[in-house]
């Protein structure tokens, strides 16, 4: 599901663009076509880096095929799978597209059963899961799964319907962290031993949608996220204890804080983007999990929310996203070292 349109400001003006909610979800027009590849769209400048403390923040030299927001991003440990989302029209999307990352160059595998924006995913036995999702006029239950050579299918549900939620994995368990069910907030911690069944694990300390989550040391963390009914952020950084489902407050970020991703990379955990004080941001904040304490990274090529995130070997990838205009972009930053 998408949330109220925030208040962007466009170069030299004010600007108030509406977001693709509501009755904006439609069926991806390329759910019949042949697997195609795509030779990688290249960026029009010379990439731009900001170092920080050992990080490297990289425009990539390439570009996504087409623009991509809200979307599941997952790796076999050599390439990107970017699933579901929205597309340049924003549009709910069931696309599935690999890509290599060392050059761009990308493949329309197939559709996911159901298209999806605002899911989360994680990679299961070989598969690549989506989990529930906004579908145009409500969430989704569904749990979806999609194998190269094969159909995307159902293959278990959460349970409720959920959107604006993220996933971390952790010894094989998937666990999905906050959302929302259609009325309210999700306070809930799920887990699921396989991927595809989810039962309640905990409950965290502030209910958050839109939140970014990562897992390092054994241990989930969420930061920020949209904290009330009329659309609040919120500063908190919470733990997740995924033996005992305890959760607890552990920091605070600079500033409220949503429609961010994060990452982990060497052991500290990346938050990329988002919105502060309804500004689209570009700042990258660096959270040290030792000392629970956040410092300034460095920034973004250009401020972005709603992007997606993984990690390749010490390599991250911060794939499509919107920007301060509020259209979908198709770069993707790379970040490494730190």
């Amino acid at each position: 599901m998408l949330r109220a349109v925030r208040p962007v400001a466009a170069l030299g003006a004010l600007a108030l663009l509406v977001a693709a909610c509501g009755g904006g979800g439609g069926r991806d027009s390329t759910s019949k076509r042949a697997p195609s590849t795509t030779a990688p769209a290249t960026t029009a400048s010379a990439p731009t880096t900001t170092a920080a403390g050992g990080l490297r923040i990289t425009a990539a030299p390439w570009k996504l095929p087409s623009p991509s927001s809200r979307e599941v991003v997952l790796t076999d440990g050599k390439q990107l799978f970017v699933l579901g989302g929205l597309d340049a029209s924003k549009q709910t999307t069931g696309s599935i597209v690999r890509v290599d990352p060392a050059n761009g160059a990308s493949q329309t595998l197939g559709t996911l059963a159901q298209p999806v924006h605002d899911a989360a995913g994680a990679v299961v036995n070989g598969g690549y899961v989506v989990i529930a999702g906004g579908t145009g006029e409500e969430g989704s239950a569904s749990v979806q799964s999609f194998q190269a050579g094969s159909a995307g299918k159902v293959i278990g549900r959460v349970p409720g319907p959920l959107s604006d939620h993220a996933s971390a994995t952790i010894d094989g368990k998937v666990y999905v962290v906050g959302g929302y069910d259609g009325h309210q907030i999700s306070p809930n911690v799920l887990v699921s031993d396989d991927g595809a069944n989810y039962r309640i694990l905990g409950a965290l300390a502030e209910p958050v949608r839109y939140p970014a989550v990562a897992a390092t040391g054994g241990a989930i963390y969420v930061f920020g996220g949209v904290a009330t009914a009329s659309g609040s952020d919120t500063r908190s950084i919470q733990k997740i204890d995924p033996a005992s489902g305890k959760v607890s407050v552990v920091g605070q970020l600079p500033s409220p804080l949503s429609h961010a991703s994060a990452v982990e990379l060497g052991g500290r955990i990346y938050v990329l983007g988002g919105f502060v004080a309804n500004q689209v941001t570009g700042q990258v904040l660096r959270f040290d999990p030792q000392t629970a304490t956040v410092a300034q990274a460095g920034t973004l090529p250009a401020p972005v929310t709603d992007g997606a995130a993984t990690t390749i070997g010490d390599t991250a990838y911060f794939v499509g996203g919107q920007g301060t205009d509020r259209a979908l972009v198709a770069t993707v930053v790379e970040l490494k070292g730190g």
